[in-house]
């Protein structure tokens, strides 16, 4: 591994573990968008052993934002993100057996989309916690 490498992995972590449980799940998103993007890259290059690893790294992200569901507290909300995520999985499986990149590119956007409702989220969430102010004699922590 290069230096620039190990940096932007040192970077990576740092970002990840002084996240939000909401800026992870973006964090989780963006990872899918870049690995995938670079599978269909691959895809279109004809370097099929390249799509592979990506596609395998893309799987993993997908598992991982799966793992994440608390499906017992979170609702009909975690339920659709976990049939997502799995109809996702099916998508890029078939996809990239017949080499849709239309396909596969329609996932990353739909990722995309994810993404950006995690961190519009979080910012509500901030935004709501920084404007409360609190009365008279509470305790600020």
């Amino acid at each position: 591994m290069n230096a620039y490498a190990k940096s932007a992995d040192t970077y990576l972590t740092q970002r990840i573990l002084g996240a939000s449980p909401e800026q992870q799940a973006a964090l989780i998103m963006e990872a899918g968008q870049l690995h995938l993007g670079r599978a269909i890259q691959y895809l279109t290059q004809n370097d099929p052993s390249a799509a592979a690893r990506s596609f395998l790294r893309v799987s993993e992200v997908i598992m991982e934002a799966s793992v994440r569901l608390d499906l017992e507290n979170g609702g009909e909300l975690a339920q659709n993100l976990s049939n997502l995520y799995a109809w996702w999985t099916r998508e890029i499986m078939e996809a990239s057996y017949v080499k849709d990149t239309a396909r596969l590119s329609a996932v990353v956007q739909a990722m995309g989309e994810i993404r950006q409702a995690w961190e519009q989220y979080h910012e509500k969430k901030v935004g709501a916690s920084s404007t409360s102010k609190p009365n008279f004699g509470e305790e600020v922590v």
